[in-house]
């Protein structure tokens, strides 16, 4: 299940993890069937929960136990909860992909055109124009080591999310976004085809703008 960051939906990792299965639940869940799901001390289960339901993200109610005492609690997720996910998403550029970017004769060079121009619109003015396109990729789930002349990508959020035959157009976009973003800033070093591995990924950068030029 891809996550999103902390940075996005404001939760620690563990609150993130219940009100995520909350989310996907098909039922309210009591304390006792969070804390067995997710292997924790139902102190520290009802401890999150509640903390969810003082944030709006949680609501609960006493369940129908047809037995004597207290009922017990049971919790769901609101429609105000935030994602904590990224699935759906995952799920939704795979459909869209699939049904009407790939089926194009043209569809790499479509996918470049418009990361090009989201790239272009991410484009600010900094003192490293490098720094920052590193910064734009690292918001969006890319680990990123900078070289003196190549990134090298440590961390793509789609590999493993969308299937293979998806991928290449993803690549495309990302392809025209790094180009997109660098082409505003004068003295921006012109950047490679990206090149795909196994685990890495590797992008040239020309410090000297010879492949821009040419």
């Amino acid at each position: 299940m891809a996550r999103m960051s902390s940075e996005q939906h404001g939760l620690g990792p563990t609150r993130a993890r219940v009100l995520a299965l909350l989310q996907s639940a098909t039922s309210p869940m009591s304390v006792a069937d969070v804390a067995d799901e997710l292997g924790l001390h139902r102190n520290s289960a009802r401890f999150h929960l509640e903390g969810l339901r003082d944030a709006g993200y949680v609501e609960s109610k006493a369940a129908a136990s047809g037995h004597l005492g207290r009922p017990p609690l049971v919790f769901a997720a609101t429609s105000d909860s935030p994602n904590v996910t990224n699935s759906h998403l995952m799920e939704l550029a795979q459909i869209l992909i699939r049904s009407f970017v790939s089926p194009l004769p043209d569809a790499t060079r479509l996918a470049e055109e418009a990361g090009r121009s989201w790239g272009r619109d991410a484009a600010h003015d900094e003192s490293d124009v490098v720094d920052g396109l590193v910064a734009q990729l690292a918001e969006r789930g890319f680990g990123t080591i900078v070289g003196d002349d190549a990134l090298t990508f440590t961390r793509c959020p789609f590999r493993g999310e969308i299937s293979q035959s998806e991928l290449p157009v993803v690549c495309a976009i990302h392809q025209g976004f790094v180009e997109g973003y660098l082409e505003p800033a004068e003295d921006s070093p012109a950047p490679g085809r990206i090149e795909v591995g196994p685990r890495l990924c590797h992008l040239s950068l020309d410090r000297f703008g010879d492949a821009k030029a040419g």
